[in-house]
C-alpha cells in the first residue's frame, strides 16, 4: 500500500489525473496539496477517477502566504505525514516554490519521486541524491490515454459530449463544399442568398423554402432562387421543402467546421474528436462557450476554432481574444489553439496576431496547399 501525493493547481490538473491512472492501485491512498485558491479543483478529480472519498486526504494552505512561505508550507504538510507510508511524490503542478518544499519536506520520509511531463507524454522517476552522473533517472512512457469528457471534467467543466447532433454531411460532401468555395464555383447571387440565410434564418428551427422563395409573411426577406441554389450546390434537406435549424446552420458555415472535422479526424487519427461542443465553468455566472471542432492526442487537448470567412482585421482579433480566453480562463496549459479560415493572409499579419497570443493561424494558404497545411498536421501529430 502507498499513498499518492501531488500538488493541486487550477492550471494544470491533467498532470495530477495522469499520475494517478499510472500509478493507483486497490488499497493505495490519494495525498493533494493545494493554495487555497486551488483547493476546490480536488472535488472534480476524485470525481472523475472514480475513487473513494475515503481514501483522499487534502493538505489546503488556507492563508495566502502560506503557498508562498518556504517555513509555513513545509511545517503544513509535514504536520500530515508519517514515517509508516510509502509516498509517491509527483511533482508536477503548482509553483515551482510549492514544488521545492513539497520535494524537501518528503524527502525526509520513506518517498519515490516523480515529475510528470504532459507536453512529452511522459513520467519522470527521479532520485535526489549527490551523484548526478550515475544516469538513474528513469523516463516511463504514460500509456493511458484521455477522453474528451475526462479531460473536461478534470477542469470541472460541463459539457454536451453525449447529446451532440449528427453530422450533415459525409467526408465526400464537405470536401464537395470546401471546394465549391476555395475554387471560387459560386456565383455572386449565391452569395446574396448565403447572407441573407445567415442574416434573416440562422437559428429559426425550421424554414419552409416555397414560403422563403415567396413570402407570404411581409416581416420575412424573401429569397427567389432558394431552391436553384441548393441544387446548384448539390444539397438535399432531410425533409422535402424544408430547412431545419442545423441545415441552416451548416449552409451558413457549419460546412466548415465539418470538412476540418473530417481532415482532422482522417488525418491526425485522434484518441476522441467532437464537433460543436458547447462547455461551461460551473461558476455563479453561467457563460455557454461553443467549440467548433476539439479533439485530443496523446492527452493533449487541440481546439480549432473554424471561420470559413473574416471580413475584417477587427473581425479577427475578436476571434482570438476570445481563442486566447478559452485557453486561459477554462481548458488550461495543456490546451492547444488553432484558427482555421478562407481568409487570405498574404502579408502574414494576422498570423503574427495570432502567435503573438499563442494561437496558430492556418489562412487560405494553408488549407488548399498541401504542403503547407502538412506542416500544420504534422505539428499536431507530435
Amino acid at each position: 500500500m502507498k499513498t499518492l501525493v501531488n500538488i493541486i493547481s487550477r492550471e494544470h490538473p491533467v498532470a495530477a489525473y495522469l499520475f494517478v491512472k499510472e500509478h493507483f492501485e486497490e488499497g493505495d491512498n490519494l495525498l493533494f496539496i493545494s493554495a487555497n485558491d486551488s483547493f476546490d479543483c480536488i472535488t472534480p478529480l476524485v470525481k472523475v477517477l472514480h475513487i473513494d472519498p475515503g481514501v483522499v486526504q487534502r493538505i489546503v494552505l488556507r492563508r495566502d502566504s502560506d503557498s508562498y512561505t518556504y517555513e509555513r508550507i513545509c511545517r503544513t504538510i509535514n504536520a500530515n505525514v508519517n514515517n509508516d507510508t510509502q509516498y509517491y511524490v509527483n511533482l508536477a503542478g503548482g509553483s515551482r516554490y510549492m514544488a521545492l518544499s513539497v520535494q524537501h519536506v518528503f524527502s525526509n520520509y520513506h518517498s519515490v519521486f516523480f515529475y510528470t511531463q504532459t507536453h512529452q507524454n511522459l513520467i519522470v522517476r527521479t532520485i535526489f541524491d549527490n551523484s548526478i552522473y550515475d544516469n538513474d533517472d528513469q523516463i516511463i512512457p504514460i500509456n493511458y490515454r484521455m477522453t474528451l469528457a475526462e479531460y473536461f471534467e478534470v477542469y470541472g467543466l460541463s459539457h454536451n459530449l453525449d447529446s451532440l447532433d449528427p453530422l450533415i454531411s459525409n467526408e465526400t460532401k464537405a470536401r464537395q463544399m470546401f471546394n465549391l468555395f476555395s475554387k471560387q464555383q459560386l456565383r455572386s447571387s449565391d452569395y446574396k442568398i448565403l447572407d441573407v440565410l445567415r442574416e434573416k434564418y440562422r437559428g429559426w428551427k425550421y424554414l419552409k423554402i416555397a414560403e422563403a422563395e415567396q413570402p407570404s409573411n411581409d416581416k420575412m426577406t424573401p429569397i427567389p432562387n432558394l431552391s436553384k441554389f441548393l441544387d446548384y450546390i448539390n444539397f438535399s434537406p432531410m425533409e422535402t421543402g424544408v430547412l431545419n435549424q442545423n441545415e441552416l446552420d451548416y449552409l451558413t458555415g457549419g460546412w466548415f467546421e465539418e470538412y476540418v472535422y473530417h481532415l482532422i479526424k482522417n488525418v491526425v487519427n485522434p484518441d476522441d474528436i467532437a464537433i460543436g461542443v458547447h462547455i461551461d465553468g460551473c461558476t455563479e455566472i453561467r457563460h455557454d462557450n461553443e467549440l467548433d471542432v476539439t479533439f485530443i492526442k496523446n492527452n493533449q487537448l487541440y481546439v480549432i476554432e473554424c471561420k470559413s470567412g473574416i471580413s475584417s482585421e477587427s473581425m479577427f482579433n475578436e476571434i482570438v481574444y476570445k481563442v486566447s480566453a478559452l485557453k486561459g480562463v477554462l481548458l488550461g496549459v495543456d490546451c492547444n489553439s488553432y484558427i482555421f479560415s478562407l481568409k487570405k493572409d498574404t502579408s502574414g499579419d494576422l498570423k503574427k496576431i495570432a502567435a503573438y497570443m499563442g494561437i496558430v493561424f492556418c489562412d487560405y494558404d494553408c488549407l488548399t496547399k498541401e504542403d503547407k497545411l502538412r506542416k500544420v498536421l504534422k505539428q499536431m501529430l507530435k
